[in-house]
C-alpha cells in the first residue's frame, strides 16, 4: 500500500499527467460532437464508439511508458528502488494506479463523446442498442490495456524517445505495413493476433471486421500480450542494473 501511495504522489504531482488525463478527453469529446454536427447522417456503431481509440491509446500508452521512463531520465529510479528493494512492487503498483485512475476517466471520456457525437446525427445511436454498452466499456478496456503495454515497453526499453517510438510503430505505422505484405490468405490468421486488431476487435459492434475476431477473443488475445509485456518487464526490472 505504502508503494501504491508513492505511486499517486508521483502521477498527480506533474501537470503534464493530467493535461494526458483531462485534457485529451474534452478535447475529444468536443471532436466528436464537431463530427457528429458535420455529418449529420447515419454512423457505423463501432466507429460512433471507438473513433477516438487511436488518440486514446496513444495518450494512455505514453503516460504508461512515462510512468518508468520519467524516472529513468531523473535518477528518482535508484531513489524509488532503494526504497523498495525488491522492485517488482513498483512495477505493479504503477500498473494497478493506471487502471484505477485511468480506467474511470477513460469510461467517461468515450461515454461523453458518444453522447456528444449522436446528439447531433439525425437518426442518432442509443445506449441500449445492441452492443453499445459492451463495446464503450471494451473501448475503455482496450485502451487500458494499451497503456499498461506502453508501461512494459517503458519498463523493458527504459529511455523515452525508445518507448514512444517502439509503441508508436507497433501500435499505428506496423498493421498497414503487414496488410500489404502478408498473403491475403495469410492476413486472417495471422493478423487478428496483433495487438493492434485485436484492441479494436474489443470495442466492434455486431460482425467482426476484416483479419479481426469478435469481442470475446480479441479480449483474450489482448490480455495475452498484456501478460507478456508485462512479464518481458518484470524479468528485466529484476535483472538489470539501475
Amino acid at each position: 500500500m505504502k508503494v501504491l501511495r508513492s505511486e499517486w504522489t508521483k502521477l498527480t504531482s506533474l501537470r503534464s499527467n493530467w493535461l494526458v488525463l483531462a485534457g485529451v478527453p474534452v478535447a475529444f469529446t468536443g471532436l466528436s460532437a464537431l463530427i457528429g454536427a458535420n455529418s449529420r447522417g447515419p454512423v457505423d456503431p463501432t466507429l460512433a464508439v471507438g473513433g477516438g481509440f487511436l488518440l486514446y491509446a496513444l495518450a494512455v500508452g505514453v503516460l504508461g511508458a512515462l510512468m518508468m521512463t520519467g524516472e529513468h531520465q531523473s535518477g528518482l529510479i535508484r531513489s524509488t528502488l532503494a526504497a523498495v528493494p525488491r522492485r517488482l512492487p513498483v512495477l505493479w503498483a504503477k500498473a494497478a494506479l493506471l487502471v484505477i485512475a485511468v480506467g474511470p476517466i477513460l469510461v467517461a471520456a468515450y461515454f461523453g463523446a458518444f453522447l456528444a457525437n449522436q446528439a447531433f446525427v439525425d437518426d442518432p445511436l442509443s445506449l441500449s442498442d445492441p452492443g453499445i454498452l459492451r463495446s464503450l466499456f471494451g473501448a475503455a478496456g482496450a485502451t487500458i490495456a494499451a497503456g499498461l503495454i506502453g508501461l512494459a515497453l517503458g519498463t523493458i526499453l527504459r529511455s523515452t524517445p525508445a518507448s514512444i517510438a517502439a509503441y508508436v510503430v507497433g501500435l499505428v505505422v506496423l498493421p498497414p505495413v503487414l496488410f500489404g505484405a502478408l498473403p491475403a490468405d495469410a492476413q486472417d490468421t495471422v493478423l487478428p493476433y496483433f495487438p493492434t486488431l485485436a484492441l479494436q476487435g474489443m470495442f466492434q459492434v455486431g460482425e467482426p471486421g476484416e483479419a479481426m475476431f469478435g469481442p470475446g477473443v480479441s479480449g483474450l488475445v489482448v490480455l495475452g500480450w498484456v501478460i507478456l509485456m508485462l512479464a518481458g518487464a518484470t524479468v528485466v526490472l529484476g535483472r538489470r542494473d539501475v
